[in-house]
C-alpha cells in the first residue's frame, strides 16, 4: 500500500531578514536553516509552509531540498504559502484566490492535487483569516464556506468519473480563535467555533482529524496568549490515514514535543510559535 506523508506549518513571519530577531541579520538566516533541515529530515512527500515573506526562503528551501518541486502563491497579500513536492509524484498545483474574498490583504488558498495508483487527492492549504474581533470571525466564516464550495465541485467531477465523492484533504492553520463581542455575553469561545465548522464539514462527508496534542499554537511561557488549537485536518471520511503515538491521526510537532518550559520557549523562539502538523495518508 502507497502512502503519502504531508507536513503544513506555520513558520511566523519567516522571511530570514525580520520578525523574531529582526536586528539580528545572521540569527535570522540561520532560523531558514534550521527549518529547511527541520523538513529535510522529516522527509516528507508533501509540505506546506505559511508565513513565507520574501526570496530568501525560497532560495534556502531549493538548495537544502534539491529533490522537491516548488510552487508559491502570489498576490498583493505580504504572507504566502510554499508547497514543496518529493520528484518522483505526480502532482498539480492551483492557487484558489477565492479564498481571498475579494481582499487583497487576505491570503489564497494553495491546492495541490497529487496522483497516485491513478487517484487524484486533492490537499488544500490554508491560512485562514487571524483576530477574533466580529469582522476577523466574519471573514473566517467566508472563507471556511469557500472549502464547502470547493468540496461540492470536486465531488460532482468526482461523480462524472464513477467515484462517490472526491478525495478532499483541507488542513493548516484555520486561527480557529472564536469571536469576542462587546459585553461578552455574545461571545464566541475557540472550541464552540472548532466543533461548528467539524459539523459542518461533516455534513460534507469529511472528517476532523484527531491531534496527539490539544494545541498547536504557543506564543511562550511570557505571553499572555495561551496554547491554542488553530491548525486543523479535515479529510473525506472514506480516506485512510496512519494513526500517531498518544493517539489520532495528526502528530503535533516541535514545541508540542517538549515538557520543559524553557526548552519549548527556546524552540518557539528559533523556529515558530506554530508547531508542525504532520499525518500520512494511506493509498
Amino acid at each position: 500500500m502507497a502512502s503519502i506523508k504531508i507536513i503544513s506549518w506555520n513558520v511566523e513571519h519567516f522571511n530570514g531578514t525580520g520578525g523574531i530577531d529582526k536586528n539580528n541579520k545572521q540569527a535570522r538566516l540561520d532560523r531558514v536553516e534550521r527549518i529547511a533541515n527541520t523538513i529535510k529530515a522529516e522527509a516528507p512527500d508533501v509540505f506546506a509552509l505559511s508565513e513565507v515573506e520574501g526570496k530568501i526562503v525560497y532560495s534556502s528551501m531549493t538548495r537544502i531540498l534539491p529533490n522537491y518541486v516548488f510552487n508559491i502563491t502570489e498576490g498583493r497579500q505580504t504572507q504566502e504559502i510554499l508547497v514543496g513536492v518529493k520528484h518522483g509524484h505526480t502532482a498539480f498545483f492551483s492557487q484558489r484566490n477565492e479564498f481571498k474574498r475579494s481582499n487583497p490583504s487576505l491570503r489564497p488558498g494553495a491546492l495541490l492535487t497529487i496522483t497516485i495508483d491513478d487517484k487524484d487527492i486533492p490537499i488544500l492549504f490554508v491560512h485562514l483569516k487571524s483576530m477574533p474581533s466580529p469582522e476577523g470571525f466574519g471573514l473566517r466564516d467566508a472563507m471556511f464556506d469557500k472549502a464547502f464550495n470547493l468540496k461540492k465541485a470536486l465531488d460532482k467531477a468526482a461523480r462524472r468519473n464513477g467515484q462517490n465523492a472526491s478525495n478532499l484533504i483541507v488542513l493548516g492553520d484555520m486561527n480557529t480563535m472564536g469571536m469576542d463581542y462587546a459585553g461578552r455575553e455574545k461571545d464566541i469561545p475557540g472550541k464552540l467555533e472548532i466543533d461548528t465548522i467539524a459539523s459542518r464539514f461533516k455534513r460534507r462527508g469529511m472528517t476532523h482529524l484527531g491531534k496527539n496534542h490539544h494545541a498547536t499554537f504557543n506564543n511562550g511561557s511570557n505571553s499572555s496568549y495561551k496554547p491554542s488549537d488553530l491548525d486543523h485536518v479535515f479529510a473525506a471520511k472514506h480516506l485512510n490515514f496512519k494513526s500517531v503515538t498518544d493517539g489520532g491521526f495528526v502528530d503535533v510537532g516541535g514545541w508540542a514535543k517538549l515538557t520543559r518550559t524553557s526548552d519549548q520557549d527556546k524552540w518557539i523562539n528559533d523556529f515558530s510559535d506554530h508547531a508542525p502538523i504532520t499525518l500520512t495518508l494511506k493509498v
